[in-house]
């Protein structure tokens, strides 16, 4: 018995998760860069800093999954047709 991981499905997975990244990213230029909000306008500005700081982790953690699943699915490709090969040939030799 082998195990099979197919190498196009984590790249896909990469790409969903860097497609999200960037629709992510692409909410910043509708961030407000003034507000007349009166007495209320420090609190929202706070809101929003918090908001844009929590956004932009957001987009540096699905980025940085993305590459790391990529890079996951080269290096298991690298190694999948000799470690495949060992184990089907210790499995026939039994």
């Amino acid at each position: 018995m082998s195990i099979v991981v197919d190498h196009e499905e984590i790249r896909m997975q990469a790409g969903y998760l860097n497609d999200a990244a960037i629709r992510v990213d692409e909410i910043a230029p509708s961030v407000p860069t003034e507000v007349d909000g009166g007495v209320g306008t420090a609190a929202i500005f706070g809101i929003l800093s918090n908001l844009v700081t929590s956004a932009g982790q957001l987009v540096i953690g699905l980025a940085g999954m993305s590459d790391m699943l990529n890079e996951c699915a080269t290096r298991y490709a690298e190694q999948d047709i000799v470690a495949a090969d060992e184990i089907n040939v210790a499995a026939w030799a039994e």
